[in-house]
């Protein structure tokens, strides 16, 4: 385990002040590592399914919007290698509600794949009828990534996704957090497979 409960009040600072937050370090690299075998095993084992677009019974598979295949993970089957993942994911929760009165009740993670040249284009976490996501969570799983390889996270930092931008580089270990409603965001393509545990911090639905 890292130092992460020590940076909890930084962090939230930040993104209390500017609605977004990178966190290098989320865990240590051997339980980085641990996370994307277990990832991997599950890929290789057929678990995966292809990602859609839209909520619920009118979620659809779209190429032209995204290419990710994704494993959701059980909160109720928490594997060995899931453990410190979801200890420092529950400390942030806390800490939110404790902190920012967010009242998040629960979250959401999936692994997510995308092959080599895979993308997800621009577009917002929250649906439009459905105000249960808060804070959305990506934390990468890609040891020695390259800038040069692409697969950055684009952030755009005004409301209409148009302007300014952040480009976060998916390396090993390095968690970004941002308000789903606000933040505009794409997954740009890469020259190698990219892996992430990608989800949101849930309050219940207004």
């Amino acid at each position: 385990m890292t130092d992460f409960a020590y940076r909890l009040p930084a962090i939230i600072d930040t993104l209390a002040e500017h609605g977004w937050v990178v966190v290098d370090d989320f865990l240590s690299s051997a339980e980085v590592a641990a996370l994307r075998s277990e990832g991997e095993r599950r890929h290789t084992a057929g678990e995966f399914h292809r990602a859609g677009v839209g909520r619920a019974n009118e979620q659809h598979v779209r190429d032209d919007i995204r290419t990710d295949d994704v494993r959701w993970l059980d909160p109720l089957d928490r594997l060995p290698a899931e453990l410190p993942y979801w200890t420092c994911i529950a400390a942030l929760q806390a800490a939110l509600n404790r902190e920012l009165y967010l009242g998040l009740r629960d979250g959401e993670f999936h692994y997510a794949h995308y092959p080599a040249g895979g993308f997800y284009q621009r577009h917002r976490d929250r649906f439009r009828d459905n105000t249960a996501r808060v804070i959305s969570c990506v934390f990468y799983l890609n040891e020695n990534w390259q800038d040069s390889e692409g697969g950055h996270l684009r952030l755009w930092l005004d409301a209409e996704g148009q302007g300014e931008y952040r480009d976060v580089a998916p390396q090993a270990g390095r968690l970004v957090l941002f308000t789903s409603e606000r933040f505009w965001h794409a997954v740009q393509p890469a020259s190698r497979p990219r892996w992430s545990i990608t989800g949101w911090l849930r309050r219940a639905e207004i």
